[in-house]
Order: C-alpha cells, then structure tokens, then sequence
C-alpha cells in the first residue's frame, strides 16, 4: 500500500491538493468506480463549529464530494456521534458544525437514518458480530473522512478509530463499559474498522488538534493532506509527520502494525517535523483483567473535571456514561470516584465543553 502526504495553504486550496493525493493513488475511479453510491465517513463526534477542529471541515467534506461527483456517484454523508440521538439532534450537529451547507451546495446528501445492522466477523480479536448503521450495508464503497487530532484514550484518533462512529451512539458507550482495559478496547476498535473497511482513507489535517483531545484540545495549522487504502499505514504516516510515538498510539500498537514498510507518493513524514502535544492515554496496564478495569484506573488517570461556569445541566453525560457514574447536582454533574472508568465518552459528548479529562 501507499501513503500520500501534502501540504496546502488553507481549506481554499484542498481540493487541489485532495485531487493531487487520489491521483497519486491511483485515481478516484480506482478505490470507487463510476457512478456508484458512495458513502463518506467524516468525524462528526458532536455539534461544533469547524474552527475548533473536533469535527472533519464541511470545505473538506465539500472538496471530496466534488471529486466524487465527477465520476456521477451518489454520495452520500454519514455518522454517528456519541450518545443518545434523534433525527432532531443530528440536524443541529449538522448545522453546527457547518456540513448543511455542503448538502445544499451539492449533490450529497446528510444521513439521518438511525437504524442499525450486525455484520458478521467470524475472525475477529475481540467480537464476532458488530452492530453497525444499516446505511453502512446499502451503499456500494465506503470512504472514510477523519480529522488529524490527539486523544486522552488511545492518544492519537485517527483513520482506523473514525470508523468507529459507525456503530450506533449508546452502544459506543457500552463497549467503553464492558472492555475496559485499554488493550482490549483497542482491539475492538480494529474489529470494528475491519468489519466495515473502507476503501479510500483522506485526512483533514490542515486544522488539526492537539492536546486534550479529541474534544477540548487546541486547534492547530498544519496544512496536511494525508491519503491511503490503507487506514492502518495512514495512522502511522501522520503520527511519525507530527512527532507522536507509534508504541504510545494503542490502536497501532493493538494492530502491531508499527514496522510497516510504507511507500510514499510525494512527501515523507520526516519532511513536515511537527510535534503534537498528546496527552499521556490509556486506561490500566494490559494486565489488568476488564473486570478490574474501573478500580484500577482510579490509580492510573483522573476524573474529567468540572467548569461549574459553562455547564447548562442537559445531563448528557450522564447518559453516556457507561458505568452511572455521574450524578446530576445543583452546580451539575458530579463523577463518582470508584465507578468511573476514565474512559471520558462524557467529556467527548459535553455540548457546551464543560467537561474536560486530564
């Protein structure tokens, strides 16, 4: 497989440089055909509005689908963000976030059927059966659309981690909650990517994030384009191009795909010489068995903090916790010390950014 890393000079120039990258790759019609129906996978983690960089640019989006539309396929835009959700809610995420415009602006269409499917994985770490969006199965190839951010978890989120928005809200919840060893649920994370693979990856990493990510980091201008078939080389290629070790990434080091041999189609990553501040990561050590998982990170990780100022008191993060470890007070929601996992699915679905891990 091959890896494609360019610079451009802001969101104005992406398309050319997203054009230069499948090119190089082989051309668009070789990872899609023409006139198929075509679903993009962006990072849409909650409603917020692009300058921040949580969620994928709707003018990166808008350059894809414009590729796309060339060859007459019928694209189609999909994800599922963390937590409880409606048709209602998915239309504000849309809209905050800026990807409204890009459904008006050309042929694709937003995605607001919730429905869910399992896919079979006879072959997999951790499940033999994944629930996913049904959309997933009625489309002809998939193309995933990540953002180049940090995370407090697994350090790094990324090509293969974005297609986790795939399964359905809550349930993302719940596997926090039964595989609670940051192994294990980096392997579920695999299974799912390979459950439903995509055929082409293309990151925005023109505004990245770093530091507590992948919610209340700090957006960053790194002008990259990165772009492979290959979900698992394009994670390594951005982390080594922003100084983040592979052996810290659990997901890459879950895959054990960390000495790769990769080809690269125009620049390497030791020509971009960017250091993204990441934070530590992880849960409990891989021995620790995930019935112990909740006790033994009280040792490891602290609790998400509190800004009492920003919080509305919506209590969304109490229901996506995984564990009830959250209350709902008069000053908002209090964590539970022993009960919670430091998983941080509350501080990823906080809508007015009050919650924040360490």
């Amino acid at each position: 497989m091959s890896v494609y890393i360019g610079r451009c000079k802001g969101y104005d120039d992406s398309e050319r440089i997203i054009r230069e990258g499948i090119k190089s790759l082989g051309g668009i019609t070789h990872h899609t055909g023409k006139g198929q129906r075509v679903l993009l996978k962006p990072n849409l983690l909650k409603g917020a509005s692009p300058e921040k960089a949580v969620t994928t640019h709707p003018d990166f989006i808008r350059a894809v689908v414009n590729i796309l539309e060339d060859t007459g396929a019928e694209v189609i835009i999909v994800d599922s963000p963390g937590g409880p959700s409606s048709k209602k809610m998915l239309h504000g995420f849309y809209r905050k976030s800026g990807w409204l415009e890009v459904e008006r602006e050309t042929g694709a269409t937003l995605c607001y059927d919730l429905s869910e499917t399992r896919v079979s994985l006879p072959h997999g770490r951790v499940l033999k059966s994944v629930p996913v969006l049904s959309i997933t199965q009625e489309v002809d190839v998939i193309i995933n659309l990540p953002k180049l951010k940090t995370h407090g978890l697994t350090v790094f989120t990324g090509a293969v981690k974005n297609m986790y928005g795939v399964v359905p809200g809550l349930t993302k919840a719940a596997f926090h909650g039964k595989y609670r060893g940051i192994e294990r649920f980096s392997e579920v994370i695999l299974d799912i990517h390979d459950a439903v693979p995509p055929a082409l990856s293309v990151m925005d990493g023109i505004l990245a994030l770093e530091g507590a990510g992948p919610a209340n980091g700090t957006p960053v201008e790194l002008g990259l384009v990165l772009a492979s078939p290959d979900a698992y080389e394009l994670d390594i290629a951005a982390c080594l191009s922003c100084g983040i070790p592979l052996n810290r990434v659990t997901t890459i080091r879950a895959a054990g795909h960390g000495d790769r041999k990769i080809d690269y189609t125009h620049l390497h990553p030791s020509r971009i010489g960017y250091s993204l501040d990441h934070p530590r990561g992880g849960t409990t050590p891989w021995w620790v068995p995930d019935s112990l998982g909740g006790v033994m990170s009280n040792f490891y990780l602290k609790r998400p903090s509190l800004n009492v100022q920003a919080c509305t008191g919506c209590g969304r993060c109490g229901v996506m916790c995984p564990e009830d470890a959250i209350t709902m007070g008069k000053r908002g929601p209090k964590v539970g010390w022993w009960r919670c996992i430091r998983c941080y699915c509350c501080v990823e679905v906080c809508p007015e950014d009050a919650l924040s891990s360490p």
